[in-house]
């Protein structure tokens, strides 16, 4: 592999992954993860393609809206994998004689 466009992927994934770690510190102190996943549908649907913001050149690249909708997805399940385990934590935790549970 050429050493420029392993540097260039390597800089990429590490982003990618920096990227992921605060968007789960987001979710983590967010008041109502159920909001956020509804939010997160929201713009996914508003989203053309899943690639609004890319270059022109790749704006209508199969590969890069592929990988873009695969990542939407990976990323939805994991929000609604953190949801999930943080709205259960909140009602594990909240006192045995609260009315709501």
């Amino acid at each position: 592999m050429d050493p420029s466009f392993e540097e260039a992927l390597s800089g990429l994934q590490a982003q990618l992954h920096v990227y992921r770690l605060a968007l789960q510190a987001f979710v983590r102190i967010h008041p109502d993860p159920a909001a956020l996943l509804r939010c997160w549908r929201e713009v996914l649907d508003e989203a053309p393609d899943h690639v609004p913001l890319a270059p022109a050149d790749v704006r209508h690249s199969a590969m890069l809206r592929e990988q873009c909708q695969a990542y939407a997805e990976d990323w939805t399940a994991e929000l609604v994998e953190l949801a999930t385990s943080l709205s259960s934590a909140t009602h594990a935790a909240a006192p045995r004689n609260d009315p709501g549970r």
